[in-house]
């Protein structure tokens, strides 16, 4: 036990490094994503064969590309949410050395029919230490539960506000697998306190990796965090399941897996899909 807590501790405190040099937020196209329309394009699931329509968000300009986010709908049912980038950010992101952080809005009827408000999506050139575990360049992409005003008024991990770091849900809100540390380790403004899946080595080399965040008895993300290489070398889909919790703090659809896939544009697409009504 006190072997796991170490490896923990190593590690988010990692995320320190991460993420006190991010960019600030980029919010230029909020105010495009607060229409009432909820027209989307109708294409035909090649599985089911029933009708599934596409509602995306504004495309944000990414590196040399494009990223925006997306969600697809069933019969009412949220199929996936997720980004979609543009090969030119995958092509000249590895020549770009400056971290990149972009808020990616969501399309209202992804706000209507899903537990989450927006997308942030970070370009961590360097990874980070310590070596041999995070410290590969990857993507982290935080899907939030709460509002972008909720979550910019997280503050920096100081004393004063360890108790809001460090006030965890209620038993059952949370994955049994997945633990944090007490103390400032993992503990991000504008993000929260970051949990990671046990047992570590399991996940170990560093490929993908699905981690979680609360903040003041609150659940405020499930982020998907995903090397650069495993989406240049993508070849087939990639679908991961992950730990749920017991309870949910809402009445709506929640995910239970994360994808990776290349879609029929060519572009790279990183989703949670298996949706539940909770």
């Amino acid at each position: 036990m006190e072997t796991r807590k170490i490896i923990v501790k190593t590690v988010l405190t990692a995320f320190t490094v991460c993420f006190v040099s991010c960019e600030s937020e980029d919010l230029s196209t909020i105010e495009n994503t607060n229409s009432s329309s909820l027209k989307g394009y109708e294409v035909t699931a090649k599985i089911t064969g029933k009708p599934l329509l596409y509602f995306k968000g504004p495309e944000v300009y990414y590196g040399d590309g494009y990223a925006r986010s997306w969600i697809s709908v069933s019969e009412g049912i949220p199929q996936e949410i997720g980004v979609e980038l543009t090969p030119e950010c995958l092509n000249t992101l590895s020549e770009k050395q400056e971290m990149i952080h972009k808020v990616l809005p969501l399309h209202l009827k992804a706000r209507q029919i899903t537990a989450f408000d927006h997308i942030g999506l970070d370009w961590n050139p360097q990874g980070h230490d310590p070596e041999g575990i995070f410290d590969k360049p990857h993507f982290d992409i935080h899907f939030y539960t709460i509002s972008l005003s909720e979550r910019l008024a997280i503050p920096e991990y100081s004393p004063s506000s360890d108790a809001s770091f460090n006030h965890y849900p209620p038993e059952g809100y949370m994955p049994a697998d997945y633990a944090a540390i007490p103390g400032p380790v993992g503990s991000e403004g504008k993000m929260g306190k970051h949990w990671l899946p046990m047992p570590l080595p399991d996940y170990l080399p560093f490929t993908k990796i699905l981690i979680l965040g609360t903040f003041d008895g609150k659940v405020t993300f499930m982020e998907p965090m995903i090397t650069l290489e495993t989406l240049q070398n993508l070849t087939t889909p990639i679908s991961t399941p992950y730990s749920q919790p017991e309870l949910f703090e809402k009445q709506t659809y929640y995910p239970t897996n994360y994808n990776i896939f290349i879609n029929e544009k060519g572009n790279t697409c990183i989703s949670l899909g298996s949706f539940v009504m909770r």
